[in-house]
């Protein structure tokens, strides 16, 4: 395989005053193959041009997520990513993940990722929700979101977290969906409540790059999608979110296409609704206001079928895993 020479853009950050860091962009230029991992080269430049480029790694195998950066516009892991897949032209753009703190260069303090994940309890508790059998289908729910190596990738990228500090993630949350899942822990109940409350499942946008940025493929997304089905079917409704997502089912089944007009009087309720008169009227200037009486739509009566066939024969959309097959 040819080699060639690539430009690395490395965002540098250095802690300045208290609470705030100064950055600018340095270049390196180094000779590799396409399928050198980055890891790899900034080692390199690490080792032969500037001894005081500062990043995280450890095992160089996908296993400990230490190594997870900004590389090409995306969060992923140094050790796993080929030069020749993410260069541009030649050049590869390096920043910090997003999101975090940034302690120096490409290094971030975890500890705030960690404390949401201690956040969600992460360990088995007693109670009279407590299981004695363990089937194989709980096994791989449980299993699939272990996969999980708290790299932190997801949380980088996650929309929510960017605007709502305060949310609690994606990584914590698939993690929050092993201990619902596993039929040994004791509050299933209670941890579902935890989560309904503010900054929890509801405030996930289902933008679904959590799912493409997670280099184990746990897909938190959908371990988040299915903590608020289970949350649902415990009777657990009363956030706005949950009111929202009923909203929604109950239009479309009934009317084929949701009621915008009274879609916010049913989420958040009298006072909620009263406290964004300001916006109402932003909107009502701009002529947003929906119609309370939404025109009729055709097909209706096939749409409540479909509705009903589904409710008769749900979908299992409980993880599954891959057959073993012997070599």
């Amino acid at each position: 395989m040819t080699s060639q020479t690539y430009t690395f853009r490395i965002q540098r950050n250095m802690p300045g005053q208290v609470g705030t860091v100064q950055s600018h962009w340095q270049e390196y230029k180094v000779e590799a193959e396409p399928n050198t991992t980055i890891l790899t080269l900034l080692e390199t430049i690490k080792g032969g041009q500037d001894g005081t480029l500062t990043f995280r790694q450890s095992c160089r195998s996908a296993i400990c997520g230490s190594c997870a950066i900004n590389i090409g516009g995306r969060t992923r892991l140094a050790c796993k990513t080929h030069v020749g897949a993410v260069a541009k032209d030649g050049v590869v753009e390096i920043s910090p993940q997003k999101n975090q703190p940034v302690l120096r260069d490409l290094a971030i303090d975890i500890r705030p990722f960690f404390s949401r994940v201690h956040g969600i309890k992460p360990y088995l508790q007693d109670g009279p929700e407590r299981a004695g059998k363990v089937t194989s289908t709980a096994y791989d729910q449980v299993n699939h979101v272990t996969q999980c190596i708290m790299c932190g990738c997801c949380y980088s990228e996650c929309t929510m977290a960017e605007v709502n500090p305060k949310f609690i993630g994606p990584a914590a949350l698939a993690k929050a969906f092993r201990f619902v899942s596993d039929p040994r822990e004791g509050l299933k109940t209670e941890r579902l409540q935890d989560l309904a409350s503010p900054n929890g499942i509801w405030s996930c946008t289902r933008c679904t790059l959590c799912v493409d940025v997670c280099p184990k493929e746990v897909a938190p997304m959908e371990a988040i999608v299915k903590l608020r089905t289970r949350g649902l079917n415990k009777g657990i409704n009363t956030s706005a979110g949950a009111k929202h997502a009923l909203a929604f089912h109950t239009d479309i089944k009934q009317t084929g296409q949701l009621n915008e007009f009274t879609l916010m009087m049913r989420t958040l309720g009298i006072v909620g609704s009263l406290m964004e008169t300001g916006m109402a009227i932003h909107l009502a200037k701009k002529g947003k206001i929906p119609s309370p009486f939404p025109h009729s739509v055709t097909g209706v009566d096939e749409l409540r079928r479909m509705y009903e066939s589904l409710e008769r024969s749900p979908i299992d959309v409980e993880t599954k895993a891959k057959e073993a097959v012997p070599e």
